[in-house]
């Protein structure tokens, strides 16, 4: 059951991620200019600030505390979940609306893109739906997390690519991405009263106990989640930041800023079976993460590498001549994977020792500030991307020396060097090839 877990979650997650690129790849080709696609990653970006840190923070945090949880509170507590996320993101949302010009100038944007108000009913339903894709897994429902993961993706491109085809603008593409959001709204709503009848019997909830203990684990992942969101945001700010608000310099970047497609899918699949069983059993956690990113280098670092080395050729024909200047940033960027893969922060999670994680991300971003400013006067829009792969490099370094200091927890119980070592050095090389 638990490799059937792991699996569905990284379909669902992978499901989701294509859907974004499908939807990159489309927009070029539907007749769409850099500066109007530009816009819609600016809404992306935006959508990314806001619900990031948070969400992040509550699903590990959730992802922790419901194996304290007792069996039979379960069900209750993974309603609790879903319903805690969407009313919170129904009040940052209307926040973020009643001060949206602030904000978006905030953003280094002269006006807010066409439709924005669309896209935040879209975030409405897209950030609990996020959240109860993870309820699903706790559940033990892999076929119901494959099923929604592929419908959803399926709407979410169809809604937006469809109205454009047929000679719409963006902003007509955003009013039927509002309408499928409510569609998808009208799901989770009949799904959470189903659920409670189906569960009616069940024993007392003390809910607000629950919240409480679940908010006060959160509270440090959240924090820390939310500045390191700050790290990664911080790049397109200052992109637009420094080429005067430019959407089409944007979108260079956006595209070419890249990570390898389905990481996050296939890591975060991962993961979400191994913090628990470091909750579990600290020694049998340790080995099945030092097994799972075993194969995780092995998976990752040989797609890197033959995107590396491939990315000459396929670059411009995929993504089209208007984002030919956005390759090198791309080739740069791939060596973000070599911070991804190197996990510190699931074994300080599930150990409680988070009050301190966000000191770390803190010092990350004012070097990276430091770091960009320099780099972009000599490199131009890629010495961004090289300051925020050597920022993400020390802090994982800073992090695997926490935990050894806090612990005693070298980096070799969880870390294979050897091919870790190899694979970095292989993708350097590869990098060389291919750009000297």
């Amino acid at each position: 059951m638990a490799s059937r877990l792991i699996r569905a979650g990284q379909l669902a997650q992978a499901f989701r991620q294509a859907s974004i690129i499908v939807v990159a790849l489309a927009l070029p080709r539907l007749g769409l200019d850099r500066t109007v696609i530009g816009e819609w990653e600016l809404l992306l970006y935006s959508s990314y600030l806001l619900g990031f840190g948070w969400l992040t923070g509550l699903l590990q945090a959730y992802l922790v505390t419901v194996r304290t949880t007792r069996p039979a509170a379960i069900v209750a507590f993974s309603r609790l979940a879903v319903g805690t996320v969407a009313l919170f993101s129904a009040v940052l949302l209307l926040v973020a609306a009643g001060f949206h010009e602030a904000f978006f100038r905030l953003l280094q944007l002269g006006d807010p893109p066409a439709g924005w108000w669309l896209f935040f009913v879209f975030l409405l339903t897209q950030w609990p739906g996020l959240f109860f894709e993870q309820v699903l897994v706790i559940r033990r429902r892999p076929r119901w997390l494959i099923g929604y993961g592929a419908v959803a993706a399926l709407g979410f491109v169809a809604a937006l690519l469809l109205p454009i085809y047929a000679g719409g603008t963006l902003e007509t593409a955003l009013r039927y991405l509002a309408l499928y959001a409510g569609l998808k709204g009208i799901f989770l709503l009949g799904w959470l009263a189903w659920d409670r009848a189906e569960t009616a019997a069940d024993r007392p909830f003390a809910y607000r106990e629950n919240l409480r203990a679940w908010l006060r684990a959160a509270l440090p992942l959240v924090l820390y989640a939310s500045v390191s969101a700050l790290v990664t945001a911080f790049d397109p700010w200052f992109v637009n930041y420094w080429y005067g608000g430019d959407e089409s310099v944007f979108a260079v970047f956006r595209y070419g800023a890249r990570e390898l497609p389905f990481v996050a899918a296939v890591i975060n699949g991962a993961m979400v079976v191994v913090l628990p069983r470091l909750t579990e059993s600290l020694p049998a956690g340790l080995e099945l993460l030092k097994k799972s990113t075993l194969r995780l280098y092995h998976l990752l670092f040989g797609g890197a590498l033959l995107m590396m080395l491939t990315s000459p050729w396929w670059w411009t024909p995929v993504f089209t001549e208007q984002f030919a200047e956005s390759l090198p940033l791309f080739q740069a960027y791939l060596f973000v994977l070599v911070t991804r893969l190197l996990f510190p922060v699931p074994v300080l999670t599930a150990l409680g020792h988070t009050r301190l994680l966000v000191v770390f991300p803190l010092i990350e971003l004012l070097l990276n500030v430091v770091l960009s400013i320099v780099l972009v006067r000599y490199l131009g829009l890629v010495g961004v991307v090289w300051s925020t792969v050597i920022v993400y490099g020390l802090d994982k370094i800073w992090l695997m020396a926490y935990l050894r200091w806090r612990t005693g927890i070298g980096p070799g119980r969880y870390t294979n060097w050897g091919w870790f070592g190899g694979y970095c050095a292989a993708l350097l090389l590869a990098y060389w090839f291919v750009t000297g």
